[in-house]
């Protein structure tokens, strides 16, 4: 599903797949008006879709990786889900990764760039909300 409010895929766990719907994003965020926003959410989007790839696939190049975009006037969310065990997000929201870890930075650059970070119980599903600016459209 492709508009103006929302985007949705569903993905391949493979870098190139990661990369197309990144460069996808980007296109449909500057064509709303929103390329002021390229840079923060890229980062949440490839960063969540890259813990789906890596932890969530088990190593699977054909797990499948759902992704959703969805913008306010107000603010931009995005959900990426995996058919994988998921993970203790309860736990790993009490620690903070070291500046000098290589692992361990995704919930770093998700406190960085999202207002709001929420996981399902299982802990496969995250969704990210950011606030936007208003955008005039014509």
């Amino acid at each position: 599903m492709n508009s103006r409010k929302c985007l949705a895929f569903e993905i391949v766990a493979n870098p190139a797949a990661v990369d197309a719907l990144c460069a996808r994003a980007e296109t449909w965020l500057i064509e709303g008006g929103l390329g002021t926003e390229s840079f923060p959410v890229a980062m949440l989007l490839r960063e969540s879709l890259n813990n789906s790839m890596l932890h969530g696939s088990g190593g699977d190049p054909t797990a499948q990786i759902r992704c959703h975009l969805q913008r306010g006037r107000k603010w931009l969310k995005i959900t990426v889900e995996d058919d994988g065990p998921g993970f203790d997000w309860a736990t790993r929201l009490e620690c903070r990764a070291d500046i000098e870890n290589c692992h361990g930075r995704g919930l770093e650059i998700y406190r960085l760039y999202a207002d709001a970070v929420d996981f399902n119980r299982r802990g496969n599903r995250v969704s990210l909300r950011r606030r936007i600016a208003e955008v005039m459209t014509s």
